[in-house]
């Protein structure tokens, strides 16, 4: 295959990918608009404008509204469930409970990321840092290990549980020599809690890659062509030159 016909390919593929990336970050649009509407009618009871208030309204929003009653973990998606999707379903376990408490939390201003929690069983738990910065440990099942809100300093000591970390690789017999870790990931986090927006990023990733490509073959195919003119005026020039003797 020619270069011209390859870079043709290249930047076929990479506007596939770009269409598959769009489509995921408008689904990603409509699911925070669901979000955003469901966390202003949890908000519209607060009791107060701090962060605690909020916390606790959301809460139990999400206690209210997601319950782990015939919801089976098999065949769930390997992303798991998007905030919307749980919030529509209203089935889920604590994962997919604190996946939407997370969402809410973001669209009401508030930073918090996932705690995945060991011990005599597993539990995933939200972090949020509260007004004058503390970290808040945020248990959002419908049948809660901790059902108040509990200090980062308290989880620690609590019996319950023996270790904690932001990421789930600790649940791998092999990894569990890893220390306790509770890691603010940023903007990452909202990428890993919603599903469709790391799909998104999946399909970018390959189309900006094959559109650098494509950049890059038709840089070579122009200097190529520039090589193959310069060629033929030197050659044209020493026979004229060669008539003329």
């Amino acid at each position: 295959m020619n270069r011209p016909a390859l870079s043709v390919l290249t930047y076929t593929l990479a506007l596939f990918f770009l269409a598959l990336g769009l489509r995921e970050g408008v689904r990603q649009y409509r699911e925070d608009l669901y979000v955003r509407a469901a966390t202003q009618e949890a908000l519209s009871g607060s009791a107060g404008s701090d962060h605690v208030s909020k916390v606790r309204a959301l809460q139990e929003f999400v206690r209210g509204h997601v319950h782990n009653a015939n919801f089976s973990a098999r065949n769930r998606p390997f992303f798991r469930d998007s905030a919307a999707d749980t919030l529509a379903a209203g089935k889920g376990r604590c994962g997919e409970a604190t996946r939407l408490f997370i969402n809410m939390a973001s669209a009401a201003g508030i930073s918090a990321r996932r705690l995945y929690l060991e011990g005599r069983k597993p539990h995933v738990v939200a972090v949020v840092v509260a007004d004058d910065g503390s970290r808040l440990v945020i248990d959002s099942s419908d049948q809660p290990y901790l059902p108040e809100i509990e200090s980062f300093e308290s989880l620690q000591r609590s019996p319950q549980f023996t270790a904690y970390s932001t990421f789930g690789f600790r649940r791998l017999a092999a990894l569990r020599a890893l220390p306790s870790h509770d890691v603010n990931l940023g903007p990452l986090n909202y990428v890993l809690e919603n599903p469709h927006a790391l799909i998104a990023c999946l399909w970018l990733l390959p189309s900006l890659s094959l559109f650098g490509l494509t950049e890059l073959l038709r840089r070579r195919v122009i200097s190529r062509n520039r090589a193959d003119s310069e060629r033929k005026i030197s050659v044209m020039g020493g026979l004229s030159g060669g008539a003329e003797v």
